[in-house]
C-alpha cells in the first residue's frame, strides 16, 4: 500500500509548490498519523513553499492549536553518542504526558509519566525511581502563547514541553522555539512520517547562517524532523531527530499516564497498546541452587494493607532464571498491624517471629517456623509486646526482650523446642540501678546485657543462659556499645566513635581483647546494620549521611572496601547463603524495593515477580539456603 502513496505524494508536491492544491493526508494502511481534521485549524490553507516568515512564525506559535492527543516514534541522532529512540504520548486537555527513552536498537531503559499532578521517571534498568510534584502549572486548552512582539521576547513554553525533555519538546511543542528573533525561510518540501511537510531554515536576526532546518507538517505545524546546527549559524548537523510515526487525537486512556507502574514499560509499535515487558512466568520449584528469598508484601488497598509473607526461588531473583508468582506461606496468626522481621537460625532451615495474637496487640507471641515441613510451632505466649528474637550461634537458644508499655522490660531466653524459658534480668548478678536491661549480642552461647538506664555508668554483663550466672563483660571497649559475632566466634565486629578525630570507625576485635583492626573510617555520618556473610569471610555496613545510605562490604582481613549499593533513603541488607550477592531493600519514588547486588561486579537487579506491582512494598526480606 506504501507504495502507492508515493507517487500521488511526489504529484501533490508539485501542485501544492504552485499553490493549487491543498491536501491533508492519511496513510490507508493505519501506520500513518490521523488528520486533526477538527482542530481549530482545520480550514486555514496549509503551508506551502508560498509561505512568508511570518506566517510560518505563526502556524508554529499556534501549533498546539491543532491537535488534542498525539503520539510520536522518534530516532535521535546526536555526534559522539549511541542512537536513541523516544516515543511520547501526550494528552494536552490532561496535562499528561508519558515518554520513553532506550537504544534505538534495543528495549526502553527510560520512562517518564506525567498525570497532571505527578512526575514519575523510572530507570527500566536498574528499578530506581523517583516522584515529584509536577510543576507544569495551569495551562489554557488549547495553549495559545502570545506573538513575540506582544510580550517583548518573553520565551512562553508550554507547561508539557519540561515533561517531554530536549528530544521531542522542540518537535512537538514548535510554538516555543517559534518565539525566538530570526527569519523562516522556506527550502523544500518532502514527505515525513507518511505526512506533507515543509523544510523550513530558521536564522537568528544576528546571524547569516541558519541555526537549525525543521520538517513542519503543513497541516498541524509540528516538526516531523529537526535538525540542529551550531548556535551561532552554521551547515554542520550536531544533532538529528527524525520521526518515523506520528498519530493525531486518538483516545488514550488515562492509565497511560498513570505514574503507578505495575510493570516494567517497553516501546509499543501500537500507541493505543499499553507495552508492558514481562516474561513467562516460570512453575514454581520445590528446590532452587541458591536457595529461597523469604519477605512480606504489603499491597495498598484501603483502608487496611494486605500483607502477606511470601517466598521466591533466589535464581530468579538474580537473573538466572524467570520468577514464578510468590509463593504465599501460611502464618500461624493473621497479620492485623505492623510487621516485625522473620529471624532465621544460622544452622537449621528454621526462623522465628514475634506478632500480636489480636489487632488490639495485648497478647504476643513467639514461633518456630520449619521450612522444609512449612509448619509453625508456638514457643511462647505473654500478656507484653515481643521484640524481635535473636538465635545463639548454635542455634539451640531464642532471647528476646518484652516489654510491658510502662517502661518496664525483661530479657527471656527459651529453646527451639519450646523449653526452659527464663527470664534472665531476675537475675540477682544484675545490679539493680541498671535496670532496665536490654540484651546486645550473643557470645557464643552466652548473652551480653546492657542498661538502658541513660544514667547507668556501669558495665555491661555477660551471662550464661544455662544457670542464669552474671559477670561483667571482659572487653571494657565494648562496653559504649553493640557488637556482632563472626559466625565462628573468632571476630566481634562492632561501631567506635573517637572524640578527636570525630571519626565513625568500623572496627573488629578478638574476643580476649588483645587484638584491633579498624576495618573503615567515616568523618561525617553514622555506621550502622554491621553484618557478617554467613562464612564470616566479608563484614557489611551501611553508611548514613543527610543525603545517602551507601552499603559497603569489606573481607575480614579489612581489604577490598567497596560500596555495593547506594540510595537515597535508608538501606537494609542480607548477604546470600554463599556470600556472593547482596539483597538490599530500600524505598524510591514508586515503593519498597528489592534489589539483588552481585559482589562480583557490583551491579544491581531489581527484583521483580508476577503478581507484585511496583508499587507495593517488600519488607524484611532474608535469603536462606
Amino acid at each position: 500500500m506504501r507504495r502507492a502513496v508515493f507517487p500521488f505524494l511526489i504529484l501533490t508536491l508539485i501542485l501544492t509548490t504552485c499553490g493549487t492544491l491543498e491536501v491533508s493526508l492519511t496513510n490507508s494502511d493505519q501506520l500513518a498519523s490521523t488528520p486533526a481534521s477538527d482542530s481549530a485549524d482545520a480550514g486555514r490553507a496549509p503551508l506551502s513553499m508560498d509561505s512568508a516568515s511570518a506566517e510560518i512564525r505563526q502556524r508554529l506559535i499556534e501549533s498546539p492549536m491543532n491537535w488534542r492527543t498525539i503520539f510520536m516514534d522518534a530516532q535521535v541522532v546526536s555526534a559522539g553518542e549511541p542512537d536513541r529512540r523516544v516515543q511520547a504520548w501526550v494528552d494536552q486537555p490532561a496535562l499528561s504526558a508519558r515518554v520513553l527513552g532506550g537504544a534505538a536498537d534495543g528495549s526502553a531503559e527510560s520512562l517518564r509519566a506525567v498525570d497532571g499532578a505527578s512526575q514519575l521517571d523510572l530507570n527500566i534498568l536498574t528499578g530506581e525511581s523517583s516522584m515529584t510534584p509536577f510543576s507544569g502549572g495551569e495551562a489554557a486548552t488549547p495553549f495559545t502563547p502570545q506573538p513575540p512582539a506582544l510580550n517583548d521576547n518573553v520565551i512562553e513554553p508550554h507547561p508539557l514541553s519540561s515533561a517531554l525533555g530536549s528530544s521531542l519538546d522542540v518537535l512537538i511543542f514548535p510554538s516555543a522555539i517559534a518565539q525566538n528573533e530570526g527569519t523562516f525561510k522556506p527550502v523544500g518540501m518532502e514527505v515525513a512520517a507518511y505526512r506533507l511537510a515543509l523544510i523550513v531554515e530558521w536564522t537568528y536576526s544576528q546571524n547569516q547562517l541558519p541555526s537549525y532546518r525543521a520538517w513542519v507538517d503543513v497541516s498541524t505545524g509540528v516538526f516531523l524532523r529537526f535538525q540542529q546546527f551550531d548556535k551561532g549559524g552554521g551547515t554542520d548537523i550536531l544533532s538529528e531527530t527524525t520521526v518515523s510515526r506520528v498519530d493525531y487525537d486518538l483516545p488514550f486512556p488515562a492509565a497511560f499516564f498513570s505514574p503507578i507502574v505495575s510493570a516494567m514499560p517497553d516501546f509499543s509499535e501500537d500507541p493505543l497498546a499499553l507495552a508492558v515487558s514481562s516474561v513467562t512466568p516460570a512453575a514454581p520449584a520445590e528446590t532452587d541452587p541458591l536457595g529461597w528469598i523469604y519477605s512480606f508484601v504489603a499491597d495498598h488497598s484501603y483502608p487496611v494493607r494486605v500483607m502477606r509473607w511470601v517466598r521466591l526461588p533466589a535464581s530468579c531473583a538474580v537473573g538466572a532464571a524467570d520468577c514464578p508468582r510468590p509463593e504465599v506461606v501460611k502464618m500461624p496468626v493473621p497479620l492485623t498491624s505492623a510487621l516485625q522481621p522473620v529471624v532465621w537460625s544460622p544452622t537449621r532451615n528454621e526462623a522465628a517471629w514475634v506478632y500480636p495474637l489480636d489487632p488490639d496487640q495485648r497478647i504476643w507471641t513467639l514461633h518456630l517456623f520449619d521450612a522444609a515441613a512449612k509448619t509453625w510451632k508456638e514457643l511462647a505466649q505473654m500478656d507484653r509486646s515481643m521484640d524481635p528474637p535473636t538465635w545463639s550461634r548454635s542455634g539451640e537458644w531464642l532471647a528476646f526482650r518484652a516489654q510491658d508499655g510502662k517502661g518496664g522490660a525483661d530479657v527471656y531466653v527459651v529453646r527451639r523446642d519450646g523449653n526452659d524459658l527464663k527470664r534472665l534480668t531476675a537475675s540477682p548478678d544484675l545490679p539493680a540501678e541498671g535496670r532496665p536491661y536490654v540484651m546486645d549480642a550473643w557470645l557464643g552461647e552466652d548473652l551480653a546485657l546492657r542498661s538502658a538506664n541513660s544514667d547507668w555508668t556501669g558495665a555491661a554483663f555477660l551471662m550464661r543462659v544455662s544457670d542464669g550466672s552474671a559477670k561483667p563483660f571482659p572487653e571494657a571497649a565494648l562496653t559504649n556499645g553493640p557488637f556482632v559475632e563472626s559466625p565462628d566466634g573468632g571476630l566481634l565486629a562492632y561501631v567506635d566513635f573517637e572524640d578527636n578525630s570525630r571519626k565513625q570507625l568500623a572496627r573488629t576485635v578478638t574476643p580476649d581483647g588483645k587484638t584491633r583492626d579498624d576495618l573503615a573510617a567515616f568523618v561525617s555520618g553514622i555506621v550502622t546494620e554491621l553484618t557478617w556473610s554467613p562464612d564470616g569471610g566479608q563484614l557489611g555496613f551501611v553508611h548514613v549521611t543527610d543525603d545517602f545510605s551507601n552499603v559497603y562490604v569489606i573481607n575480614r582481613d579489612g581489604r577490598n572496601l567497596r560500596q555495593a549499593f547506594a540510595s537515597k533513603t535508608d538501606a537494609h541488607f542480607v548477604f546470600s547463603p554463599d556470600g556472593k550477592y547482596l539483597l538490599v531493600q530500600t524505598m524510591d519514588g514508586t515503593g519498597q524495593h528489592l534489589y539483588a547486588v552481585n559482589l562480583s561486579t557490583l551491579e544491581s537487579r531489581l527484583v521483580q515477580a508476577p503478581g507484585v506491582p511496583l508499587d507495593w512494598a517488600w519488607a524484611f526480606a532474608s535469603w536462606v539456603k
